[in-house]
């Protein structure tokens, strides 16, 4: 077991680095727990929303991000299923339910790392901890991956 601690514009830059963007995101920033997400709209006249998500915990391998809400967003709910839906979520191993965004962190993992899970999430002192677990080789890590060898019963 080990534990990663990251402010949460070290955790964006990794973020950004590692993973492509879905198209219409245009940009990310974080201030503490919140990040703000720029995301392309399919209106003419409105280019781009800000929308601020803030950490709300870690159940069951997925991250919960909690929109901040406000009236303007609240009366346009429909807006965010729509943007949502053209940033294709499910693929990126997340799923929408207003005003949550559930993401399972260890799917985007496992593109980039192997034998390393996460374990838990928490924001404490305005820097998010993770804890990870170390995984054994499995046959389903991919190409190029050797399986430990099978032990074989004393005689």
């Amino acid at each position: 077991m080990g534990q990663i601690v990251l402010s949460g514009e070290e955790l964006v830059s990794i973020l950004a680095a590692n993973a492509p963007l879905p198209e219409p995101v245009t940009g990310l920033e974080a201030d503490g727990q919140e990040i703000k997400v720029h995301v392309a709209t399919p209106l003419p006249l409105l280019r781009s929303i800000a929308v601020r998500v803030r950490f709300a915990g870690f159940e069951e391998g997925q991250v919960v991000l909690q929109l901040v809400t406000n009236r303007v967003l609240d009366k346009f709910d429909w807006l965010m299923n729509k943007m949502l839906a053209s940033v294709q979520i499910e693929e990126h191993g997340g799923r929408w339910e207003y005003p949550r965004l559930y993401v399972d962190v260890n799917r985007l993992l496992r593109r980039q790392v192997r034998n390393v899970e996460i374990a838990g999430v928490v924001f404490r002192d305005g820097r998010f901890h993770i804890t990870t677990t170390h995984c054994p080789a499995g046959p389903s890590d991919g190409p190029g991956t050797v399986a430990p060898p099978a032990r074989s019963a004393p005689p």
